[in-house]
């Protein structure tokens, strides 16, 4: 399985409150803790190893929390959402069972519901995405206090049952106490950092579903929010700008995608999937020899790709179908498949 495969399933199964990658300047701390504006107390999770990549609030008024813990594999995400009213906690189990039942069309499996501490909690394994192999384990803690419902959400990909204890582990220290006087630090890059993450999810869920016109607006914003400062890892960008690329070149907007793909160059030169689309955009303009230009320049730096990732058959790429009766496309083509 490709990594790209497995980041871009990633952000397809990300729920609202939804991980990011790694940021280069996050640290692990020994506890977690993120409150809502206004509110005397906090919620804290004592678990030491985990990174905060996101602690401030959302758009829509949410605040929200989440790190990840390299050591362990553990993505934590915390919601806190107020209401118009008093949070009743006992309206969680159904909330959580309906959230579960949104996700029949992932084949969930092993659903249980439980309480963790008086908190109802439900789990359930996501086995894979898109014909991807993912064993994504998750645990869903539903609480509340005074008028703000409390949403936690623990996750693991590639999971194993020995893996149980350490989601057992973090749901036993979640706490909700008074604030101390010094409050946990925001990552100056956190909001940022947040929003284009929620923007390139947003935009692969579109583009799984082959709603590309769709998936370019949300791409496109989180593209621009990097030209201002790059958060993402180098992966998770360039799964972002080729699906950007893509999607206005099938789109049939060619000059946008040789924009794109031409940015993606000038920042990363050393990827083969910028020259193999450039290759593309110039094979729909219909000139051959540029194409060969672009294909020969993908090919020449094929061990750079993400891993597991395998460079296109060009003989088989609809692309370039119209050159494929010219007998020196052919020959070349057939170099390139031959070098692989």
């Amino acid at each position: 399985m490709s990594l790209r495969a497995v980041l871009c399933a990633l952000l397809i199964l990300m729920p609202p409150a939804s991980p990011g990658p790694q940021s280069p300047d996050a640290r692990t701390a020994d506890s977690l803790a993120t409150s809502f504006p206004g509110k005397s107390w906090e919620v804290r999770v004592d678990s030491p190893g985990f990174a905060i990549e996101v602690n401030g609030p959302k758009a829509d008024g949410r605040q929200y929390l989440v790190a990840n813990n390299s050591k362990t594999g553990l993505v934590l995400s915390i919601t806190l959402e107020k209401t118009d009213g008093p949070a009743d906690a006992s309206t969680c189990p159904a909330y959580l069972e309906k959230r579960a039942h949104s996700l029949s069309g992932l084949g969930l499996q092993d659903i249980k519901a439980s309480t963790v501490n008086s908190a109802a909690v439900i789990e359930y394994l996501i086995p894979k995405a898109n014909g991807i192999p993912l064993r994504q384990k998750n645990f869903f803690l539903c609480s509340a206090k005074e008028d703000v419902f409390i949403d936690l959400h623990l996750s693991k990909v590639q999971f194993q049952p020995d893996d149980e204890a350490l989601f057992l582990d973090v749901l036993n220290r979640v706490q909700i106490v008074d604030r101390q006087a010094s409050s946990t630090p925001v990552p100056a890059s956190g909001a940022e950092n947040k929003a284009t993450l929620q923007y390139l999810a947003e935009g692969s869920r579109f583009y799984s579903s082959g709603d590309l016109k769709n998936a370019i607006g949300p791409y496109q914003k989180a593209l621009d929010l990097e030209k201002q400062q790059r958060q993402l890892s180098q992966n998770y960008w360039r799964v972002l700008v080729d699906n950007l690329g893509m999607a206005y070149g099938i789109t049939g907007d060619l000059q946008h995608a040789e924009d794109t793909f031409n940015y993606g160059v000038s920042q990363d030169p050393a990827y083969p999937l910028f020259y193999y689309n450039l290759g593309c955009v110039a094979a729909e303009r219909g000139d051959m020899h540029k194409t060969m230009d672009f294909l020969g320049k993908a090919f020449a730096r094929k061990a750079n790709s993400i891993p597991g990732e395998e460079m296109p058959d060009p003989r088989k790429d609809d692309s370039f179908q119209r050159f494929m009766s010219n007998g020196e496309f052919r020959k070349f083509a057939d170099s390139l498949e031959s070098s692989k």
